[in-house]
């Protein structure tokens, strides 16, 4: 008889654009060829979904964009979206796991995750899957709030990490497999995305919050010292005005365009533009860069371990903060040919092979 497996994430179906929720929906996808597998979300989006009422964070911050729902919730929390969504999931899941027992839980979605199986553990000896996320972003702040749910395993994306968790806990189960990508869906075969810009164009993918770590003034402000070279940002947030005003201030406004499509039509985007940048700083992993190589497109990051493991000969890594550094190394994915380098670079990085890494880590718990 195949284990019973249960996948958690809110938010997957209800936003499809964030890491931790396509992950776990990938996760469910393949893993259901090992064991028998419910992804537990608020929205339906996939055959092995089992859809259980909350709030997700995406419509908390949805709601937060009135600005009088903003102040009202933030006057009692720094992070509502994620307070309401780890209490709303905890009083649904909690009972529906009670009831319908599965032999590994593998939570998605932090601390609210972790909450409801740690519970399951206490009540069924459950064991418990998580994979870190955030890595040693903030220091590694949010990395020792969640080990103190002591997962059964915990899985990271990279040796420093491991390292790390280790030296704090050495006792705790710790396994490296990274994230991965879909490579039917992120190919280069396929229709473009019309965007209309002139001359060779550069593509990055993130939400437009000024306050995040996606960096995205410093790619703005590199593309301004190249010629004949124009800049597609595809993303939302609450920043939107003020990304067009600087583009419009440093390239004119025939050299960008900032555009929102849905997920699904993501690998049209990527498959319109010649190389693919994002300067994020403290990136715990990065599925964009692996969507892109997929897609054929040379990649130019920043210069950190993280980045270097991912992009391999597929790209470039630079100091991002050095904008004449930046824009030569963008001069150069521009010139030469990367797509085999880079559809090589992304093949390591299947969901087929991670699924089966991640089979035998629950195999063995």
């Amino acid at each position: 008889m195949k284990k019973k497996v249960a996948v958690i994430h809110p938010e997957a179906g209800f936003s499809s654009s964030g890491g931790s929720q396509l992950s776990a929906y990938e996760m469910a996808e393949h893993l259901a060829a090992f064991f028998d597998v419910k992804l537990l979300s608020s929205s339906k989006c996939s055959e092995h979904s089992v859809v259980i009422s909350c709030i997700p964070r995406g419509k908390v911050k949805k709601a937060q964009r009135n600005k009088t729902i903003d102040w009202l919730l933030t006057r009692f929390v720094s992070n509502p979206s994620l307070l309401i969504e780890s209490l709303t999931s905890f009083l649904t899941y909690t009972p529906y796991l009670m009831f319908k027992r599965c032999d590994v839980i593998y939570p998605n979605n932090d601390y609210g995750g972790l909450a409801v199986a740690a519970v399951i553990r206490k009540l069924f000896k459950t064991p418990i899957l998580y994979t870190e996320r955030a890595g040693m972003v903030s220091n590694g702040k949010v990395l020792r709030r969640n080990l103190k749910f002591k997962p059964d395993c915990l899985v990271v994306f990279n040796q420093e990490t491991k390292d790390y968790v280790h030296s704090i806990a050495p006792e705790q189960r710790v396994e490296i497999i990274p994230n991965g990508v879909n490579l039917d869906k992120f190919s280069p075969q396929g229709e473009k995305y019309k965007h209309g810009l002139q001359g060779k164009v550069l593509l990055t993918v993130g939400a437009l919050n000024r306050q995040n770590h996606k960096r995205i003034h410093l790619a703005i402000e590199a593309v301004s010292q190249l010629t004949d070279v124009s800049l597609l940002i595809c993303g939302d947030g609450p920043d939107v005005q003020y990304f067009n005003d600087l583009c419009t201030q440093k390239l004119g406004a025939q050299r960008f365009k900032i555009v929102k499509v849905d997920f699904a039509d993501i690998p049209n985007v990527y498959r319109s533009v010649d190389a693919f940048t994002l300067p994020s700083e403290d990136e715990p992993f990065g599925r964009v860069y692996l969507e892109a190589m997929a897609s054929g497109l040379s990649v130019v990051a920043t210069d950190d371990s993280m980045r270097k493991m991912l992009i391999g000969e597929a790209g470039l890594v630079c100091d991002v903060t050095n904008e004449n550094e930046y824009a030569a190394a963008l001069a150069s994915t521009l010139v030469n040919d990367w797509q085999q380098k880079a559809i090589n670079q992304a093949a390591g990085f299947s969901w087929e092979s991670v699924a089966e890494q991640y089979a035998k880590v629950i195999d063995s718990l």
